[in-house]
């Protein structure tokens, strides 16, 4: 039995992933370029001298008891937490608590970063050492696996690498790089970025229609995912170059993503890019699949304050943040 008694875990989610929806098994070779941020996924482990094991999800209000990780059932409830504690074989009490910095539904890979902070959870509690990659795998095939949903690689390896990347993604082998900017331009970038809350959104009806068109070859779904695997190295070559350049293809990248599917679009999110646009913006792109969530806005260098007075005017929600360099971060006790 391990001698640990309590593991902190932290996981950071990411924005403006340019390429998304080429990390997917429908499409042959893709490649996203992503950013991590400073909100976080946290989970806590507490042993117990319970034989069941209790799931405390904070920002559900939600809370499941377990009495053998053999006999779990899925059901709508905390599934991804569920398969997690099943997939880590956690046999003796335990409390865990769950909760996370970005909003329900908002786009950012927040569901991965979950998985991949608690799987860091219970392999430090368990006494296994797991490097960033594996935790990364065993938290995508919880999705994929364990709950037969769809989902692409980037976010488990954005949340478990932390930092800037560039990843090539042959499904499901990835091939992650770290991606350097000097201070310069992360003061830009902090300065620059706005992140805006819209609305929360499940992704599962775009994911879907879209693989459903791709099957079917529809020329504008084809050629978009096309481009959007073009950005991400576009995007490679241009971070340290000309930031007009990044606003450039977030443009590029999010004009290809509407033409996806006419899902990806909605009257807000068209107002809020009209009204970010109108008062400086150089680069918007909705975050993760689109359709609402979030989305991340490259304001032109002063017009910051303005783009944010405007959308706060309108009703929307700014989301501060902090690039994070730092990956999924666990420490026993």
């Amino acid at each position: 039995m391990s001698a640990i008694t309590e593991v902190l875990t932290r996981a950071p989610v990411r924005i403006c992933d340019i390429g998304g929806w080429t990390d997917t098994w429908f499409y042959p070779e893709g490649a996203v370029f992503n950013f991590c941020i400073d909100l976080y996924s946290h989970v806590r482990i507490i042993k117990t001298e319970k034989s069941n094991i209790r799931i405390f999800a904070k920002d559900f209000r939600k809370t499941i008891e377990i009495s053998s990780s053999k006999n779990i059932e899925y059901n709508g409830t905390l599934d991804l937490l569920k398969a997690a504690v099943k997939r880590m074989e956690i046999k003796n009490g335990a409390d865990i608590y769950v909760r996370a910095d970005a909003p329900p539904g908002c786009g950012t890979g927040t569901s991965a970063s979950v998985a991949v902070a608690l799987i860091s959870t219970l392999a430090t509690y368990r006494g296994l050492h797991l490097d960033r990659n594996e935790i990364a795998t065993i938290a995508h095939k919880l999705e994929i696996e364990e709950l037969g949903l769809e989902s692409g690689v980037q976010d488990q390896y954005a949340a478990s690498f932390g930092g800037i990347n560039f990843i090539e993604v042959k499904y499901p082998k990835v091939k992650i790089s770290k991606v350097k900017i000097n201070e310069k331009r992360i003061f830009e970038l902090e300065n620059q970025f706005i992140l805006v809350y819209l609305s929360s959104r499940s992704s599962s009806d775009m994911h879907t229609a879209v693989i459903k068109n791709y099957m079917k070859k529809d020329h504008d779904t084809l050629e978009s995912l096309n481009i959007m695997k073009d950005c991400a190295y576009e995007m490679k070559d241009a971070i340290n170059s000309d930031i007009l350049d990044i606003g450039n293809i977030m443009n590029k990248t999010w004009d290809a993503n509407k033409r996806l599917h006419p899902l990806m679009v909605n009257p807000d999110i068209n107002k809020v890019e009209k009204i970010a646009k109108a008062n400086g913006a150089i680069g918007f792109k909705c975050n993760g699949a689109g359709g609402g969530g979030s989305a991340t806005i490259l304001a032109k260098s002063g017009c910051e304050h303005q783009i944010k007075v405007k959308l706060f005017e309108n009703g929307y929600k700014i989301i501060p943040f902090k690039l994070c360099f730092k990956g999924v971060l666990s420490y026993a006790y």
